[in-house]
């Protein structure tokens, strides 16, 4: 396939920031958690603020999920070249 690296490379570039964002998301419940323990935390914001916290984890899993599922899709259309490609030509750019 013409354009496998660059689409492996923007899939692991995808990964790497949704690793990022659950990092990020991880440390700002710890400040949080800090913080509420230090001055207490009105418990309705708290709540909501820390279900979304925990929704960005979530949705980070399901990018890696799908980032999965397209390296898997990948694959298999890269198996395609040895059909479409048979002597090898304009496979490879």
């Amino acid at each position: 396939m013409q354009k496998e690296k660059e689409i492996k490379s923007a899939i692991e570039n995808i990964k790497y920031y949704g690793r990022i964002i659950c990092e990020l998301s991880k440390t700002q419940f710890n400040i949080d958690c800090e913080q509420g323990e230090k001055i207490g935390i009105n418990p309705i914001p708290g709540t909501v603020r820390l279900e979304n916290l925990a929704a960005i984890t979530v949705n980070c899993s399901w990018i890696k999920t799908y980032c999965d599922g397209i390296e898997a899709n990948l694959k298999a259309a890269s198996e395609q070249d040895k059909t479409l490609y048979p002597k090898g030509e304009d496979n490879e750019s």
